[in-house]
């Protein structure tokens, strides 16, 4: 009996709940038809704001497709990589270690000095080099023994006792030189010619004019020269040289068609020493100063005298002198 009542109690229990069951379900029913029915009945604004959110949803994820621009971040990244920026902050450092300003200031001092003297120093570093100068002199003559003995005894010849130079106020004293390579020493020649009158001892022959002809020399000095360079525009040099001279004696009247006549040597040779100063003047034209002494060698021969009988004697002529004047000069 009992069991009987449980089970029916047991029955009724789920009879009930699965009204209430029914119950619950229907309501649920009910509220979804009357939903349908108002979206229904309203459909233009639902259905647009149900759309709307949907189809709004739906770019969202069309929008994840810039995930390749996702990734293209990644690869912007690398951009730096290949820039090599911290590469080039090197070379930027390389940059400041050459510091052009500062080469610049090195080679502005030192082309302002260049620039500064370089009219001083344009001769000194030319005359460094191998190079050739031209020039022309006039020169005074001096002759050093300008007297000798006495008539026929001791003379020069016969009636002859003194002797006087002749000036040549003509500038055609010619040398030309050359530079040896790299060094302060010049080799040259010049051209030198000296003329000596002769005069009678008026004591003795008082015939007026006192001169029986002209003694003359001319030729060539072969010479060294050592030149003193600087940066101013003066320059110390001297020289030694050797001479060989031709010899003549020019008689006047007194040869009365060879009735008189002298023999005598045709070439000498002599010792120079000389010395001066280069002024520079402009550019490669200088002013040269110049003084020089010649020790000649005697010219010796014969002097003869025919009228009927032979008469002569030694003839001697001492030609030695002292030279100075001044010049001018080019150099290239």
């Amino acid at each position: 009996m009992v069991g009987i009542k449980h089970c029916g109690f047991l029955v009724l229990t789920v009879s009930l709940s699965f009204a209430g069951i029914l119950q619950a379900q229907e309501p649920a029913l009910n509220i979804q038809a009357p939903a349908t029915a108002p979206i229904l009945e309203n459909a233009p604004a639902p259905v647009v704001t149900s759309a709307v959110p949907e189809v709004v949803e739906a770019p969202p994820v069309v929008k994840p497709e810039p995930a390749p621009v996702v990734t293209n971040h990644p690869v912007h990244k690398a951009a730096p990589v290949v820039v090599h920026t911290p590469t080039n902050v090197p070379v930027h450092v390389v940059t400041p270690t050459v510091e052009v300003p500062v080469v610049h200031e090195a080679v502005v001092p030192t082309a302002s000095p260049v620039v500064v003297a370089e009219t001083d120093k344009f001769f000194v570093d030319t005359w460094k080099d191998p190079s050739f100068e031209v020039g022309t002199r006039i020169l005074q003559v001096k002759l050093q023994d300008k007297s000798r003995g006495k008539p026929s005894d001791g003379s020069f010849f016969g009636t002859i006792t003194q002797i006087n130079e002749k000036q040549d106020d003509v500038p055609d004293k010619v040398f030309i030189q050359c530079r040896l390579f790299h060094s302060p020493v010049w080799v040259g020649v010049s051209y030198d010619h000296v003329t000596a009158s002769t005069m009678d001892d008026l004591s003795i022959v008082p015939d007026g004019s006192g001169t029986d002809g002209n003694e003359e020399i001319h030729g060539f000095i072969p010479y060294v020269q050592a030149a003193w360079d600087n940066e101013t525009r003066f320059t110390p040099y001297a020289q030694a040289g050797y001479a060989f001279y031709q010899a003549q004696f020019v008689p006047n009247s007194w040869g009365d068609n060879g009735r008189r006549y002298v023999t005598a040597k045709t070439s000498v040779s002599g010792l120079e020493l000389g010395g001066g100063l280069g002024i520079r003047l402009y550019k490669n034209l200088s002013a040269d100063l110049f003084a020089q002494y010649v020790k000649v060698d005697d010219i010796t021969g014969q002097w003869f005298y025919n009228y009927g009988n032979n008469f002569g004697g030694p003839f001697i002529m001492t030609m030695s002198y002292v030279a100075y004047g001044a010049g001018l000069s080019c150099l290239f």
